[in-house]
């Protein structure tokens, strides 16, 4: 159909997309804000409710959405409409206790993962059984083109802090440049996850002298999960491969089961159409659309591919307004069956994030319009974005469908961070959003825009505390904060919140300007959330960490009067009455321009609980003059006295030889005993502690 047949038929198309869009499938593909606060009318479910994809129903829900796209497209040019969330090495957090694990009474304590809940491992680029390192390396091994190829090594840690070099297992990624992804381990370390993740880059096809639908480059991304065998030895051999459609959102693993959540934004045929495709070649290229042309695929140890997930597994939410044709799949892998036995369901639409606690699933997602990129490059959300909130309860491979609800706003712009916003506690889930159209994505956007002496605009938060209601498949807010009643912002007026950490019946807050106000949430009552108290300090802290004993470890940045941000910061915090925080002590690290492995991935601190002892391993970059160009680059040990309330220095430990100063991305550092063992960019260095 030429342009001026397109634009004659745009009115009708219209009066049927009006219709079509009001019952699609939930094409979820941002974070929201915005919407109503108060609980779904008793008996009825929410407009964020999931419903089984009925038989036979998938191709024609897509065929119109296809035709809606169109006449969206006459009508705005240019127009794109779905969003791919690319997470960087996997998600965050820390808690006291997690960390500290004992697999025998042969082997010593050693310190795993920084994670977010007590039972459910994260994926990371170091793992440990207490005896053997797991490096997922994608610095050293090169492909044929000088592209990255990850590969695992697998090193014996020896009690002097030294690495024996014991196995290598390359990546079967094909030949793409591929990034690292991050290693899970079964519960008795009997098997291994390795995830890596490649995107091949195609044009649509077009005939001569004519214009495509889509005039840009089409991604294909695959998710790669290579599963090996652990012998006794440390040496590895593959079980199995899996090349999943899609990227991957975040993962987990329960027990023996890994979940992996992707999201796949399928292609389609009708999609690459020339501009002046005539009718008859449109309605011919739905008709030959077909389930297995939508749904993701996976390839088994190299074989075709073959569907993922079936359409009966699959859920939508027939409310959704968005124009993104996005599949989100939950995988569920069991480590320990010998055939690696799996299992999948999907819903339609885009996730942004994951929460998961050892018994729920929460995925974050949007039914509304996406956000735009500003003029200055900053994200902006519609005025009344609302976040969607799913959640699955499982039981090993089971994953069964519970309640969805909503909130205002969205849960940040960091994929890093998003997690850490959500918290479940005695079956009710807490949420913090961001209710304003921008904000701060990193500290440098809350300084004044270049020519302008007016400071960017930080976006308010509220608190959400959510119960869920099963007749209704609702999750229903009980509370929020602000509210009428306690109308106090979660945060002085031009500060936003930066730090998120929920600690049983407490929550804190940090948030940044000029100063570090720490806040202090009281959530006995989770009908009635309170602000308990407020503590001023410079600077913030894009991490928290409770530990024993009423305190609380801050790591983030110290900042000037202007609001600058300079040096990493660790600080030191008593809690004990929440009614009086206190700060214990604190100290920065090196000139502007300095980082730390957290400003990259909260999994780049580890913490070992030895006795009274609190060990924290960071790596670091310190410049030794502001943005200068040479840098010290070393691991920097703390300890915390949980019972004196100190906070000690231990000397540094020196990066690997032959290390990038500047590069702290992917580092990581783990103790076993009383041995620290430092990894960077695919070296290794180690000590006593």
């Amino acid at each position: 159909m030429g342009l001026q047949t397109a634009r004659r038929s745009e009115a009708a198309f219209v009066s049927r997309a009006a219709v079509v869009v009001a019952t699609l499938v939930a094409l979820l593909s941002a974070c929201g804000g915005g919407g109503s606060g108060s609980a779904p009318t008793p008996n009825v479910r929410p407009l964020s409710a999931l419903e089984p994809v009925g038989a036979g129903t998938l191709v024609p829900r897509v065929r119109e959405l296809l035709r809606s796209r169109e006449t969206a497209r006459i009508a705005n040019p240019g127009a794109g409409f779905d969003r791919f969330v690319v997470t960087p090495t996997p998600t965050a957090g820390n808690l006291p206790g997690t960390t500290a694990q004992v697999s025998s009474t042969a082997t010593p304590v050693f310190s795993g993962t920084a994670v977010q809940e007590a039972g459910v491992d994260e994926a990371d680029l170091l793992k440990t059984n207490g005896r053997f390192l797991f490096a997922l390396d994608g610095y050293t091994l090169r492909g044929a083109q000088g592209t990255p190829r990850p590969q695992v090594r697998v090193g014996l840690a020896r009690a002097d802090g030294q690495v024996e070099n014991v196995s290598t297992m390359a990546l079967d990624v094909g030949t793409d440049p591929a990034s690292a992804k991050g290693l899970l381990l079964s519960s008795q370390a009997t098997r291994l996850a390795a995830l890596a993740a490649t995107v091949s880059w195609k044009t649509p096809v077009c005939p001569p002298d004519m214009a495509c639908i889509l005039p840009v480059l089409i991604s294909d991304p695959t998710l790669h999960v290579q599963v090996a065998d652990v012998a006794a030895t440390g040496a590895l051999s593959v079980a199995r491969r899996l090349a999943l459609d899609g990227h991957l959102v975040t993962s987990r693993r329960v027990g023996d089961v890994i979940h992996l959540v992707t999201t796949w934004s399928p292609r389609l045929a009708y999609e690459n159409l020339p501009a002046g495709a005539s009718v008859q070649e449109r309605e011919a290229a739905l008709a030959a659309l077909k389930a297995e042309d939508i749904l993701p695929g996976v390839r088994i140890d190299g074989g075709k591919r073959q569907p993922l997930v079936s359409e009966s597994d699959c859920l939508m939410q027939p409310k959704a307004t968005s124009l993104s044709l996005t599949v989100t799949t939950l995988v569920a892998i069991d480590l320990a069956s010998p055939a690696l036995t799996t299992r999948a369901r999907c819903f339609f639409g885009g996730t942004e994030g994951l929460y998961m606690s050892p018994q729920n699933l929460y995925l974050a997602t949007t039914r509304s319009a996406q956000p735009v990129t500003g003029a200055d490059g900053r994200t902006l959300f519609p005025s009344g974005f609302v976040t969607d909130l799913h959640k699955f309860a499982f039981d090993g491979l089971n994953l069964n469908y519970r309640a969805s609800g909503e909130v205002r706003g969205h849960l940040g712009w960091d994929p890093e961070r998003i997690s850490l916003r959500m918290s479940e506690h005695a079956g009710d889930l807490r949420v913090i959003s961001y209710t304003g159209t921008s904000g701060w994505a990193v500290p440098a956007d809350a300084l004044p825009a270049p020519g302008s002496n007016s400071p960017s605009t930080a976006s308010p938060a509220t608190l959400t505390v959510l119960r869920e209601s099963a007749p209704e498949s609702a999750l229903k807010t009980l509370s929020a904060l602000p509210n009428d009643r306690r109308p106090a912002a979660l945060g002085k007026p031009g500060e936003q919140i930066y730090g998120v950490r929920f600690s049983g019946e407490t929550g804190y807050l940090v948030t940044f300007r000029r100063t570090d106000p720490l806040y202090v949430l009281d959530l006995k009552d989770p009908a009635d959330p309170k602000i308990a108290a407020e503590l001023d300090v410079p600077g913030f802290s894009d991490l928290l960490l409770p530990l024993p004993q009423g305190l609380l470890l801050g790591v983030g940045r110290d900042a000037d009067a202007s609001g600058l941000a300079l040096g990493p910061k660790v600080a030191l915090f008593d809690v004990r009455d929440p009614t009086k925080p206190s700060l214990i002590s604190s100290r920065t690290f090196g000139a502007r321009g300095s980082t730390s492995a957290v400003d990259h991935s909260s999994h780049g601190i580890n913490l070992l609980q030895v006795g009274a002892v609190a060990r924290l391993a960071l790596p670091m970059s310190l410049r030794t003059t502001d943005w200068g160009p040479e840098a010290q680059h070393v691991l920097q040990r703390l300890e915390v006295d949980t019972t004196a309330r100190t906070l000690r220095w231990r000397p540094e430990l020196a990066a690997p030889q032959g290390t990038d100063a500047f590069d702290v991305s992917a580092d990581r550092s783990v103790q076993i005993g009383d041995a620290v063992f430092f990894l960077s960019q695919g070296r290794w260095a180690g000590s006593p502690w």
